[in-house]
């Protein structure tokens, strides 16, 4: 699925020992692989807008608050009027890292196709946790003012979750409109999933922005409850079927391949996803106006996965794999997130 097995299948197509294919031939196999691998994750990290990489640690959001022109006489001068500066937002970086290792002997006796798997599991580990940090940014309602940037300089940045009523300054809305710092939040909930529910969800990020395509992102398992919502949702249709001439459709293709990533249809104009990361009884919503993440690198590139050490001592040999990277919330009014199984919003366990 990930594109890394074509480049493996080199080694799994071969009936003979590490040792007698030649260990150079399997790393450059490895290697080849891991080098798709990353191509693949910083297409999957970039594509659509959701997330933008960045060597920032921090930046300035928010401000830009609305002023009132006074009426004045041929004497008159208006009041003095400022606006607020904004918040810092930091992004936090961490470092990840994964060694497989093995004996002398198993180099004699395992095959090529051994070792890919070893290294087909640790890219997918890579995945794993590219995803679960998303899932930590965008579900947590949280902010962590207290984060130490301890891979840098040891300096406290303030790490924050979209908007989450915690008085820090929101831009205006296109048309001049403004939202309480103190009780405007993007973390709604639902004790049960309605199609007013989702519109709420929409409107709660499209009132921020006067252009941008928005989309919503859903679990396989409520697929079924947004389709019964035929007043709102339009169907894209399976490219197999020809629809009746009378028949409202989405202007759309579903792809029939893939189950758990696909885009199925319009909600009151937001294109819907299946989306295998985004949890059960949760939905997000986003406009690529702006990315609402950043992923955060050491320098650019540091965030794939490379070959960070190889260590030799008889009998044992390891190599060490390692990924740099952090994921935070950027644009704070660019996505927000639905509980659609209780009226309290709480974040999701988050275990992968």
């Amino acid at each position: 699925m990930y594109g890394t097995l074509n480049t493996f299948d080199t080694l799994a197509a071969s009936q003979q020992t590490i040792a007698a294919f030649g260990e150079d031939r399997a790393f450059a196999a490895i290697n080849a692989a891991l080098a798709a691998h990353n191509e693949i994750m910083n297409d999957l990290t970039g594509a659509g807008g959701l997330i933008e990489r960045t060597t920032d640690r921090q930046r300035r959001y928010g401000g830009g608050d609305t002023m009132a022109m006074d009426e004045v006489d041929e004497f008159g001068r208006g009041d003095a009027q400022k606006i607020a500066a904004g918040a810092t937002v930091g992004f936090p970086l961490r470092l990840f890292d994964i060694s497989v290792q093995w004996t002398r002997k198993f180099i004699q006796n395992g095959t090529p196709a051994e070792l890919a798997i070893q290294f087909t599991a640790a890219t997918d580990a890579h995945r794993k946790r590219i995803t679960r940090e998303i899932k930590k940014a965008l579900f947590t309602p949280t902010n962590n003012t207290a984060y130490v940037d301890r891979l840098i300089d040891n300096v406290t940045l303030a790490i924050r979750a979209l908007v989450n009523g915690d008085g820090q300054p929101i831009p205006p809305g296109p048309n001049g409109e403004s939202f309480d710092a103190s009780t405007h939040t993007h973390y709604l909930a639902t004790a049960t999933l309605t199609a007013a529910s989702i519109t709420s969800l929409l409107e709660t990020v499209r009132e921020h922005y006067a252009t941008g395509s928005q989309f919503l992102y859903i679990n396989r398992a409520q697929e079924a409850a947004v389709r019964a919502m035929t007043t709102n949702f339009v169907a894209y249709i399976d490219a197999r079927i020809t629809p009746g001439s009378a028949v409202t459709t989405a202007g759309g293709s579903l792809d029939q391949t893939n189950l758990y990533n696909r885009a199925i249809g319009l909600f009151d104009g937001a294109e819907v996803w299946v989306k295998p990361w985004v949890p059960a009884n949760y939905m997000v919503t986003w406009i690529n106006t702006v990315a609402p993440l950043v992923l955060r690198e050491r320098s650019a590139g540091s965030g794939s996965l490379v070959l960070a050490a190889e260590d030799e001592a008889y009998p044992l040999r390891c190599r060490t794999l390692e990924s740099e990277f952090g994921i935070g919330v950027w644009n704070r009014t660019g996505a927000a997130v639905l509980k659609t199984d209780n009226a309290a919003y709480s974040p999701p366990v988050i275990t992968d």
